[in-house]
């Protein structure tokens, strides 16, 4: 049995030089990879690729919390009405970011303008929201510095099916979305930070998934992070919840079938 990467941006180009290396490699140690999108551009890349490895790639399609300023209503109509048209394995990458909100738009577009971009990172937030209940598919959220608004977002809301990827809340925001029947991503982070270690301590094993982020959160800094770094993540949750990796690929595996209906 093999594990699962339920988050990746594969389509970047830090893998234009060695793609197919990349995906033979992945393909030794995964079971399947999900790549979400960050907007129109990404998405269609996406979906080339899926078409390309219909067996092991699933798409997620979405516009990412620190680009959601960039598109005017209609413009986000016009993608959700593409999106319907596909056949996702869930909407993402989506959620709030308010990290860019306070150190990078600033500096792009000014104070003001970024504070007005906040209330329309959780409009369009709310919209994605609807279009994975729409569709009967989870979302894979994004929460940077935002934990406690997507949290209380997810509260309000209700959505039928999430994941909240690189969660970086701690062990009792964790157990809130856990409580509405969500699932919590550890990536490869986990090699190094104390708070992804102390979620999968903390946490049930079956509320667990894995992913990377690839090419981004590599379990050495500075260097290109890549899926079949899950082989890592298991490791390391093996080691800190005192379990066989046997186990934590068969619980995960398991949520993975249950939450995107494949494998």
């Amino acid at each position: 049995m093999k594990p699962f990467d339920c988050h990746t941006h594969i389509y970047d180009d830090a893998f234009s030089a060695d793609f197919e290396q990349m995906i033979s490699q992945a393909k030794k140690v995964l079971s399947g990879i999900i790549v979400v999108g960050e907007g129109p551009e990404s998405n269609r890349k996406i979906t080339k690729l899926v078409n390309d490895n219909p067996e092991f790639l699933f798409a997620g399609y979405g516009i990412h919390p620190e680009f959601a300023h960039e598109f005017t209503e209609k413009e986000i109509g016009e993608e959700i009405k593409w999106i319907k048209k596909q056949k996702p394995v869930c909407i993402g990458e989506v959620g709030l970011d308010m990290m860019w909100i306070k150190r990078v738009l600033p500096k792009q577009i000014g104070i003001k303008k970024a504070d007005e971009a906040w209330p329309k990172q959780q409009k369009v937030f709310e919209r994605f929201i609807e279009l994975a209940d729409e569709l009967k598919i989870p979302l894979n959220i994004h929460s940077r510095w935002a934990t406690k608004h997507v949290i209380e977002t997810l509260e309000k809301l209700k959505p039928k099916k999430a994941i909240l990827h690189a969660f970086s809340g701690s062990a009792a925001e964790a157990r809130r979305a856990v409580a509405l029947g969500y699932k919590i991503s550890l990536g490869t982070s986990i090699m190094y930070a104390e708070q992804k270690q102390n979620l999968a301590k903390r946490l049930p094993l079956d509320t667990l998934l894995l992913e990377t982020d690839s090419p981004v959160l590599a379990p050495v800094r500075g260097q290109r992070n890549e899926p079949a770094n899950v082989a890592l993540v298991v490791k390391e949750i093996a080691r800190l919840k005192c379990v066989s990796e046997a186990e934590v690929i068969e619980a995960t595996n398991k949520s993975v079938k249950e939450i995107f209906n494949i494998i």
